[in-house]
């Protein structure tokens, strides 16, 4: 379940270790992240291979999820794809002269699990947008309202601002150039 034995794959040191699974992360995603309404199921497809005592892991995530939409609650669909680049350190090389991988986990004597599930978790969660919206929403650009209230946008709030703190006597020289 996308979790693999350090010697399991030194094994696959010319060529390299190819996978395909699908995945009902529901459960784990919900207990994480609770705001989520629905996950379909999860796609992962991709390879590790040895590199200068490195394990790459190279993959490919597609998913669907349920979330609410942060201006009104409703439902929307997300359809995420993305990849994942990891370095998993299994022999203890100085990582400092190698920049070419943003993410090195260092994997010890104690713990010699390559963990790609958990990766593929985090990352589900992290490419949920901060702001999610539904298409009426991102066309009509409607912010929530009530009785004696309304929510603006920064650019309102502003130029609203702005408006305000106009020096009167800056205001009267304000249309003297007019023409």
């Amino acid at each position: 379940m996308l979790n693999w034995d350090v010697q399991e794959v030194r094994k696959y040191k010319d060529k390299p270790f190819d996978f395909k699974e699908t995945l009902d992360l529901q459960d784990e995603l919900k207990t994480r992240y609770p705001d989520i309404i629905e996950s379909k199921a999860v796609e992962v497809n991709g390879n590790l291979f040895n590199d200068r005592g490195l394990v790459i892991s190279d993959v490919k995530v597609s998913t669907k999820l349920t979330v609410p939409s942060t201006r009104s609650l409703q439902p929307v669909d997300l359809n995420l794809q993305f990849r994942i680049n990891e370095a998993y350190n299994i022999d203890g090389i100085d990582t400092e002269e190698i920049n070419e991988y943003a993410i090195i986990i260092p994997i010890d004597e104690e713990n010699t699990t390559i963990n790609v599930y958990e990766s593929v978790i985090d990352n589900i969660l992290l490419n949920i947008p901060t702001q999610v919206l539904t298409e009426k929403e991102k066309k009509d650009d409607v912010m929530p309202s009530g009785k004696d209230w309304t929510v603006i946008s920064e650019d309102e709030f502003k130029k609203k601002n702005e408006e305000e703190h106009v020096n009167p006597e800056f205001a009267k020289l304000k249309n003297l150039f007019k023409e």
